[in-house]
């Protein structure tokens, strides 16, 4: 007598039972969306702090009028961004609610989401870099009436060196997880799942 041999299992799943990935992947949405949207409200806040800072700097001897440029500049792109970010936060929201719920358009709001946070936030990091320059030159504007051609050349240099680096990081920090949910609802096993919901 023969017996049938069983269809081979997906590793780690069980037979009758609903794949995990939907509510894991689904929680890490929810969470990061709760996140984004409480930052998108509180980092306006920073602002004031940012005015004490920057008053500071005029006392200690900075230019009033490049400061004054530079925190209209800073005002605007913080009350933008966090707007804008705060909008992705909810598809994030959202996209991860659908998820759990396995309805079949969450892993396109998912995809959705993660264009967004590349575009939106790449946007707003190269626009923070360039506020962070003007920022740097401030500060060395104020340290360097000391400071030799040599001295301050060089200082340029690690400062420009800082803010680059500070930005690659970031930009690949920024597109860790959407990229992640590009490829992972582009496979074809998972596509096949999502069209059983």
């Amino acid at each position: 007598m023969e017996t049938a041999t069983p269809p081979p299992i997906d590793p780690g799943q069980v037979p009758g039972q609903p794949v995990k990935w939907p509510k894991i992947l689904g929680i890490i949405a929810l969470v990061l969306g709760i996140l984004g949207i409480l930052q998108s409200a509180i980092s306006p806040i920073s602002l004031y702090f940012v005015d004490t800072q920057m008053e500071l700097m005029i006392q200690q001897g900075a230019e009033e009028e490049k400061v004054t440029g530079y925190m209209k500049q800073m005002k605007s792109l913080s009350l933008v961004s966090a707007v804008s970010l705060g909008l992705v936060a909810v598809v994030l929201l959202t996209g991860g609610i659908m998820l759990l719920k396995r309805n079949p358009k969450g892993g396109t709001t998912l995809q959705v989401w993660a264009v967004l946070k590349i575009l939106a936030g790449g946007y707003f990091t190269f626009r923070s870099m360039a506020l962070t320059r003007i920022q740097m030159d401030l500060t060395m504007g104020m340290a360097g009436t000391g400071m030799g051609g040599r001295e301050a050349e060089m200082m340029q240099k690690v400062t420009d060196y800082a803010v680059y680096g500070g930005m690659i990081f970031g930009l690949l920090w920024l597109a860790a997880l959407p990229v992640f949910f590009l490829i992972w609802f582009a496979r074809e096993p998972v596509r096949q799942e999502i069209a059983k919901w």
